[in-house]
């Protein structure tokens, strides 16, 4: 029987192991450099087109906005959402390719596998290196973020971040995120090299319809409930509010009226909901894996 100690010794060495694979075993300095230039980019095109979406509604080239432009809100609220996406796809999407690499790539699956290592502990590290470098990588695209532009630091100030719920909101939701990566990583344990364009598919459909870039108002009516049915949403609407307050007037959605407690509270039961259903469905698929091969079958590329 696995002891407590056992569990953290694996998932000691597992988070040391991903981190190590993340960073490429790269110097501290190169690696928080290529970790600040992926997110940063994607931050900075969504800047561009508030630009250029904003310079043609005043323009009367946009007439349906009006000679008045975007809210300048609304830039504070698509690079906020961006940042703490990136913690989404870190996590979640990361555990899945985790499991394609360890089996595709190094072929050492099979052998994790049946080492004294807990097996799924094992991947809970391995989540754990990715949430690390999610956070680094969302810090550092904030701060440069408020450096480089006035509106967003007029939205996102010390006097409007709320510590407590921002702690709050970031321990759910590891949990959240943690239990949504094991899902996937379960489905890619049973598939192919071609697992990973699962996630790549997930990830598409998780940033359009949880929010990322603009309020949910926007979707159509019937898109609206499958956008609530994902707690990402939640997660994301909690986290905007830990770090700019109250949600602005032209910005408002389904969930703007929620007080904090009613959205930590719903965030925490589809947690909880998703971490029963994710070692449900873990330990099915290990066992399956395990019986029909899946675990040592690799393409041979």
């Amino acid at each position: 029987m696995t002891t407590l100690g056992q569990h953290w010794r694996t998932l000691r060495l597992a988070a040391w192991l991903g981190w190590q694979l993340e960073t490429n075993w790269a110097s501290p300095g190169l690696f928080m450099l290529y970790i600040l230039a992926k997110p940063m980019c994607g931050s900075l095109m969504l800047v561009c087109m508030f630009y250029a979406v904003d310079q043609a509604a005043r323009m009367g080239i946009v007439g349906a906005i009006g000679r008045s432009g975007l809210a300048p809100e609304f830039l504070a609220y698509m690079y906020v959402s961006n940042a703490c996406y990136g913690l989404v796809g870190s996590v979640m999407f990361g555990l899945s390719y985790a499991v394609v690499r360890d089996r595709e790539h190094y072929r050492m699956l099979k052998y994790i596998y049946i080492s004294p290592a807990h097996f799924q502990t094992y991947f809970l590290g391995r989540g754990a290196a990715r949430a690390a470098e999610g956070i680094i990588g969302g810090v550092l695209n904030l701060m440069v973020g408020l450096t480089l532009f006035g509106q967003l630091r007029a939205a996102v100030g010390a006097s409007r971040i709320d510590a407590l719920w921002l702690v709050v909101y970031l321990l759910i939701g590891c949990g959240l995120l943690w239990a949504c990566g094991m899902l996937l990583a379960a489905a890619c344990l049973n598939m192919s090299r071609n697992g990973m364009f699962l996630s790549e598919g997930v990830a598409g459909l998780v940033y359009l319809l949880s929010g990322v870039v603009f309020p949910l108002s926007v979707l159509p009516n019937w898109v609206q409930p499958i956008s609530l049915a994902l707690p990402t949403t939640y997660w994301l609407e909690g986290m905007r509010r830990a770090l700019m307050g109250p949600v602005p007037e032209r910005l408002r959605g389904p969930l703007a009226d929620w007080p904090p407690e009613q959205l930590a509270g719903w965030l925490l039961a589809t947690t909880a909901g998703l971490i029963v259903a994710a070692q449900l469905v873990w330990r099915y698929s290990e066992r399956r894996a395990w019986r029909l091969g899946k675990l040592e079958e690799n393409t041979g590329v």
